[in-house]
């Protein structure tokens, strides 16, 4: 196990980049606004008593979920707003208030919440993005969306906040992939029909 902030020193020297804080602790002050905020929209919202018709597949089931989930909050925060962030890459979104775009928030859905589920959620494999579209300090948030399926339907449960700190713990796998380019200029041996 790694902690946040050593997994991004190590992905800035596996990249070739210079180093730069990736990660921030949290100010206490701004947790408790965004508790504060995102408290008051869920209760205020109709966001837990909704039930969201989705397609068949759980991922399908999560990323409607999630987008459903997204603009229900966005009716009724008061001090902040959930805005995409383009690009391919981590985060999918940003936590802003007014000017202030330092909160890469990535949001989960899942069908249910255990403690003791070892089950890996990715969040982040590349740095570029943060790099391109942040400045520090960059504050993480990690919402996660618990939703019950109903038959065709599913309602959401609960909605938590995760305040990811440069020490919170995370397990890294270094991925290889391949692209077409590099598989159509590769020295192995290959054949298509």
């Amino acid at each position: 196990m790694k902690d946040f902030a050593e997994y991004y020193r190590e992905l800035l020297e596996r990249e070739a980049v210079e180093f730069r804080e990736l990660i921030s602790n949290w100010r206490e002050d701004l947790i408790v606004e965004i508790q504060n905020d995102f408290r008051q929209a869920i209760q205020n919202s109709n966001l837990k008593k909704a039930v969201f018709v989705p397609n068949k597949t759980n991922q399908s089931v999560g990323n409607q979920v999630e987008v459903s989930t997204i603009e229900e909050l966005n009716k009724y925060l008061r001090n902040f707003k959930i805005e995409n962030c383009s690009g391919a890459g981590y985060p999918d979104r940003i936590l802003v208030k007014g000017d202030f775009k330092q909160i890469a928030l990535e949001m989960k859905a899942t069908g249910s919440w255990n403690p003791k589920d070892a089950n890996r959620r990715v969040l982040t494999s590349a740095s570029k993005k943060l790099r391109e579209k942040f400045t520090s300090p960059i504050y993480h948030l990690l919402c996660t969306v618990v939703y019950k399926s109903e038959g065709r339907a599913a309602k959401v449960e609960a909605v938590r906040l995760d305040f990811i700190e440069p020490k919170t713990q995370v397990s890294v796998r270094l991925e290889a992939s391949v692209s077409h380019k590099m598989l159509a200029s590769g020295t192995h041996k290959s054949i298509v029909f």
